[in-house]
């Protein structure tokens, strides 16, 4: 690639570290153009690092990025992921150029965390714990899912969380069979499984925590699910390692789940990486092509969900280290 050009707002940021988002123009020879519009232009000017920033209207973009490309006379140009009028735009104006979708090269590169990007995931698996911690003291039969999530993202905030990772999970009874189920103002029930999926962001590195909890004392086939699920999760916890596919560590998850007997239940990917995004590189799954590094971020979240009874799932956001992995969530899972 003769240029690059970076517009999803969490890249732009990685390189940076600013939050204004717009198109990040990298060159060989010249110094990186950060191209913002003018209401973000004051936030760009006091936070980015190692490039120019210059403003644009919306009708000067266009122009404004072609004037940076061509500078280089560049055969080839990749990006991570303009839309289809900007490259109908670049390509109308460029057309001896090849655009090129290259979202690997970037992806990559976050997929490896650094001292000082593990240091505020820590924090923010920190804040995600005090979330926890807040709907263990909140949980009760008669209260309703989106009063448990309110109380979690208060405390979360309360502590420093810059915003929620993600929109809560909060699903209870027959909704816990939902991964995805969001939250509603159902009332909780004794006796029912409650799955609490959430995390926090903290200067915008995210974290991703899930704790299943039973409202009462749980019945013979509650716990074996929610045991079942625990084991697969301890297990998968002591394959995430240096030099393991991601494959693998999907695998012996759902080989503690199949031996149960609760093989058709566990609907997805055993995990996902975690940083500037909550589903980033790289992924723990049947068609997953990563293998592990030091300083990788993923989540450990194996679940069964059965429809019309309820679901467990446990996730943690683990660091891969030169030795064990690191629970950075620590939560009880008892």
């Amino acid at each position: 690639l003769d240029a690059y050009v970076c517009t999803r707002s969490p890249n732009v940021y990685y390189f940076t570290g600013s939050i204004s988002g717009g198109r990040l123009i990298v060159t060989p020879n010249e110094e990186p153009s950060l191209l913002v519009g003018r209401l973000n232009l004051a936030c760009a000017i006091d936070q980015a690092k190692g490039c120019s920033v210059k403003p644009y209207s919306r009708k000067e973009m266009i122009d404004l990025m072609v004037g940076e490309l061509r500078g280089t006379n560049p055969e080839s140009v990749g990006f991570d992921e303009i839309s289809l009028s900007m490259y109908n735009d670049l390509k109308e104006r460029m057309p001896d150029v090849e655009l090129k979708a290259a979202p690997e090269i970037v992806r990559i590169m976050r997929m490896v965390k650094d001292e000082g990007e593990i240091r505020l995931m820590k924090r923010a698996a920190e804040l995600a714990d005090i979330g926890m911690a807040s709907i263990k003291e909140n949980l009760r039969v008669g209260v309703r899912e989106n009063e448990v999530a309110a109380e979690a993202a208060y405390a979360m905030r309360k502590e420093g969380a810059d915003a929620l990772a993600f929109p809560f999970i909060v699903v209870s009874g027959p909704r816990s069979a939902y991964p995805h189920g969001g939250v509603t103002d159902r009332k909780i029930k004794k006796g029912e499984f409650v799955t609490i999926d959430m995390g926090a962001c903290y200067k915008e590195y995210k974290t991703d925590i899930t704790r299943t909890f039973v409202v009462g004392p749980p019945s013979e086939r509650q716990t074996e699910i929610y045991n079942t699920v625990l084991s697969a999760n301890l297990a998968a916890l002591q394959k995430i390692r240096k030099g393991v596919p991601g494959t693998e560590v999907h695998a012996e998850a759902e080989r503690v789940i199949g031996e149960a007997q609760y093989g058709k239940y566990f609907i997805h990917g055993l995990g996902h990486g975690v940083g500037l995004e909550v589903h980033e590189g790289p992924s723990l799954g049947k068609t997953s092509k990563d293998i592990l590094e030091i300083g990788n971020v993923v989540t450990n979240e194996p679940g069964i969900y059965i429809p019309g009874y309820g679901g467990v799932r446990i996730e943690d956001t683990v660091l891969v280290t030169d030795s064990d992995p690191v629970c950075l969530t620590t939560t009880s899972k008892d």
